[in-house]
């Protein structure tokens, strides 16, 4: 059986001592799912609440996605709420 991955969102970035790190989020339901790999590690980790890059890395690339008619306008703004959630010192005030 195939694995879906339709809301599924993986990228790749480095750490500050200059690791690789994979990063994966996905939205299940209404709510997303984001875990990270880094590069000699065994394990994948949860993050619960995610990390402020990795929402907003996910926010350009979910928004891309919308750009080019891959998603929902939904999708957008629940990164955002998400974003505001737990960050709300990191939300643009002038909207």
């Amino acid at each position: 059986m195939s694995k879906r991955t339709r809301n599924l969102y993986a990228w790749k970035t480095r750490t500050e001592d200059g690791r690789k790190r994979q990063v994966e989020a996905q939205l299940f339901g209404a709510q997303w799912k984001f875990t990270s790999h880094c590069a000699g590690d065994e394990e994948w980790v949860t993050h619960d609440p995610p990390l402020l890059d990795d929402l907003e890395d996910l926010e350009m690339k979910v928004f891309n996605k919308y750009q080019r008619k891959h998603n929902s306008w939904d999708q957008v703004l629940s990164v955002r709420k998400l974003i505001a959630q737990h960050y709300p010192e990191a939300v643009d005030s002038d909207d």
